[in-house]
């Protein structure tokens, strides 16, 4: 890599981090970005040679976050079927978590911004699940809409735990996940997949 590339690389992680911070503080929609590139410590002008708004810098932290999220935990349904599903959604309900609360700033930002944050993260989200959903037993029920219920019931759970202080722990945020999300959409694949 060279000096040129990591320059660019340092100059938009400070782009990043004055974004998250002042959301957090103001809320997204508030913020400008003459306060991120004022925060940043970087000119007003150089936002637009990396970005051409603020949607578009939170966009890229998104892009980084799924990806990185996708790393940690992989999709899932994707393996519906094994043995030991219980403690399978377990182990990846607490790597979500384990990645929140690494990465909660971002995640009280998306969660308390308004649909101009949340929105375009559901998308995303949604995206990645309909990928798995699309070669799984569903029988009547629209691959969409069991994608948006993962994902609106994920996040519901993720609010709700940084609303409250992250008062449990990564593992039983997970065991809750399993046995209230994932472990009845489970059920309705393990019934479907017997009509077939």
């Amino acid at each position: 890599m060279n000096e040129e590339d990591k320059r660019v690389i340092r100059t938009r992680r400070r782009l990043e981090a004055a974004l998250l911070e002042l959301s957090r503080d103001e809320g997204y929609d508030a913020v400008t970005i003459q306060e991120i590139t004022d925060r940043a410590g970087i000119n007003y002008r150089t936002f637009f040679r990396h970005y051409d708004g603020k949607d578009a810098l939170l966009n890229d932290i998104l892009q980084t976050t799924l990806a990185g999220l996708m790393e940690v935990m992989p999709p899932p349904l994707e393996e519906y079927n094994v043995t030991d599903f219980e403690g399978t959604a377990q182990r990846r309900g607490r790597a979500l978590y384990e990645f929140v609360a690494a990465n909660s700033d971002l995640f009280r930002v998306l969660l308390q911004s308004g649909p101009a944050a949340l929105l375009p993260t559901q998308e995303l989200a949604e995206a990645e699940v309909m990928k798995y959903l699309e070669h799984l037993p569903l029988g009547n029920i629209p691959a969409t809409l069991l994608a948006n219920h993962l994902i609106t019931s994920i996040f519901s759970f993720v609010q709700w735990w940084l609303d409250n202080d992250m008062n449990h722990s990564p593992a039983e945020m997970g065991d809750y996940a399993a046995q209230l999300i994932m472990l009845p959409v489970r059920r309705l694949l393990v019934k479907n997949a017997a009509t077939v």
